[in-house]
């Protein structure tokens, strides 16, 4: 079935710091400088709770937009890249994570550990070759090693016999996570600090931001944490879209056999990452993931494909010039869609050639499922994808507004790292040291597109 994609509601108030009337919020000069965020998904939340850790005067805002990339049970946290850097924001998540979870009545996470598996060896080599430089403990398995972990998993001959598992992996339960750092930001900041209402105006000029209720908050910062939203916002302040562009895709909760739901549980499977190589050698980064059934949570064993949705189209969506052109050469959704690339509406239903690919990489895992029996659940999610020449994350100052703060070009990968980009955002508002300095100058705005 499908599932609805639910509106997120934000507790909203007034007090604190302000004048009772909502029409207009006053700057209390005894008051250290307000900062604005703008979307209130993981990245946006985890900013706020950073800076509100800091002292600083923070409110965030969201309209509860339907269409949004910080929803759902569960996503992956795990430090299985072939990329030092990454690796070092990923521990820093974990660490973050950790502090927020001593905060949280209910666990953030559930322990799986995280297998890697692909059809060439070089990806694996180069994963566990940086692991190796970092002293991240791992093991490489084959097939056999494999199965006899995890019984129900029995690898496809299709795979090197070269797999990677990391025990630093975890299924993350999203909901709890969004709800924990909601509940520190108003902790921190008071009713006030959250805003749940659009922003319809921003005047970079007088430095304020006008909310559809029509209340005026002035800022000294500006972080805008908007994700697929995050053009829309920019054509709001009068300033140049980034290379950015939305995918729609797609996870399917495969039903586990009547009795065995605990077999195919987060207590006895880890979360799988696939390699796959890109169907031409310009083009960007794809792959799989599937998360193990979490106790209570959703029926079903979730699968899931990085990048192969349709890209959308519409005047909600703006894109840079030359974006359509640069998405047919470098996206591998345009050379393994076919004719359908391109969607002009949010899809509601099904996707047929997403589910043919996760109903194979299914197979290929864990063949105790039936792929052809009705699924438990599908549902969708929207990737804000990037054309940058790298595969780097957008974070940084914009270069036209140096009050302005860009977070966003994650495409799934936003809860592997909210923590952690949500403190180096944060760091950019406050001058602040990071922890992975590297990455001010990875995830720059100003850098090589493929436009």
């Amino acid at each position: 079935m499908m599932f609805p994609l639910p509106r997120l509601v934000l507790g909203g108030g007034v007090g604190f710091l302000f004048t009772v009337k909502r029409r207009r919020w006053s700057q209390c000069e005894q008051s250290p400088p307000r900062v604005v965020v703008i979307g209130a998904g993981v990245m946006g939340l985890s900013t706020a709770w950073s800076l509100a850790r800091s002292g600083a005067q923070v409110v965030i805002c969201d309209g509860g937009h339907a269409e949004k990339g910080s929803w759902g049970e569960s996503r992956i946290a795990r430090v299985s890249y072939a990329d030092d850097v990454l690796v070092k924001l990923a521990r820093r998540s974990y660490e973050l994570y950790g502090e927020l979870g001593k905060t949280s009545a209910e666990p953030l996470m559930c322990k799986t550990g995280c297998l890697d598996v692909g059809f060439k060896r070089e990806s694996l080599d180069k994963l566990a070759q940086t692991y190796d430089r970092l002293a991240q403990p791992y093991q490489r398995l084959n097939h056999h090693e494999v199965q006899q972990r995890w019984p129900m998993l029995q690898l496809s001959s299709e795979y090197v016999e070269a797999s990677v598992y990391c025990p630093l992996g975890d299924a993350v339960c999203a909901g709890v996570v969004l709800e924990a750092l909601k509940d520190q930001i108003l902790r921190h900041g008071g009713p006030a600090a959250i805003v749940d209402d659009p922003v319809v105006q921003i005047d970079r000029q007088g430095k304020t931001v006008t909310t559809a209720d029509g209340s005026v908050i002035p800022y000294s910062k500006l972080v805008v944490a908007t994700g697929i939203w995050t053009n829309g916002t920019l054509q709001k302040m009068s300033l140049p879209l980034l290379p950015l562009v939305t995918s729609i895709e797609q996870q399917t909760y495969y039903s586990t056999p009547s009795g065995m739901e605990d077999l195919y549980s987060s207590s006895h499977l880890p979360v799988i990452i696939e390699h796959n190589p890109p169907p031409q050698p310009q083009m960007k980064r794809r792959g799989g993931y599937m998360i193990p059934h979490l106790s209570n949570g959703v029926d079903g064993v979730k699968f899931g494909m990085h990048r192969q949705g349709p890209l959308l189209d519409n005047e909600d969506f703006p894109m840079a010039p030359g974006s359509t052109a640069a998405s047919a050469k470098h996206f591998s959704c345009s050379a393994t869609r076919g004719n359908d690339v391109w969607c002009s509406r949010w899809p509601e239903e099904e996707d047929a050639h997403l589910r043919a690919e996760t109903d194979a990489f299914c197979k290929r895992v864990l063949p105790g499922l039936d792929p052809s029996a009705p699924p438990a659940l599908t549902m969708r999610c929207p990737y804000d994808q990037q054309l940058y020449a790298d595969e780097d994350f957008v974070v940084g100052v914009h270069p036209a507004d140096p009050d302005v703060i860009i977070v966003g070009g994650f495409a799934g990968e936003g809860f592997k790292f909210g923590p952690a980009i949500g403190e180096m955002a944060a760091c950019l508002v406050t001058g602040a040291s990071f922890k992975v300095p590297e990455s001010y100058h990875r995830f720059r705005l100003h850098r090589k597109t493929l436009i």
